[in-house]
């Protein structure tokens, strides 16, 4: 599902934080410029545990990427336009796999909970 949301000239925004998984991700987002062209940065910040990493930072392009590792306890975007734009933070591909994973452990506890009542 995607999330989209408005971004001021000038105003710097978090678009994207997230508290460890130990999942490396890639987050794709798009910037549309309300008005004239894409320009600005994309500031990427991690850190090791309690440690900050340094922060990494990118042009502001109509299509971004940013890459998270499974090292990054915390991990935020943020961007900064030079014009208003509309930014489009797309779902990651793949789907949840947490949720599917904690579906199917909760599937065999419940068949073999079965199983062995029945026994």
């Amino acid at each position: 599902m995607a999330r989209t949301f408005t971004v001021k000239a000038g105003e710097r925004s978090r678009i994207l934080y997230r508290f460890s998984n130990s999942l490396a991700q890639t987050y794709r987002f798009t910037a549309q410029p309300l008005a004239g062209d894409v320009s600005g940065t994309v500031e990427v910040h991690g850190s090791a545990w309690l440690f900050a990493k340094k922060p990494v930072t990118q042009p502001l392009q109509s299509e971004n990427q940013v890459q998270k590792t499974m090292w990054d306890t915390r991990y935020s975007v943020y961007v900064t336009p030079i014009q208003d734009v509309e930014i489009t933070l797309h779902a990651r591909r793949g789907g949840n796999v947490f949720f599917w994973i904690i579906l199917a452990l909760v599937a065999l506890a419940v068949a073999s909970s079965m199983f062995f009542q029945a026994g």
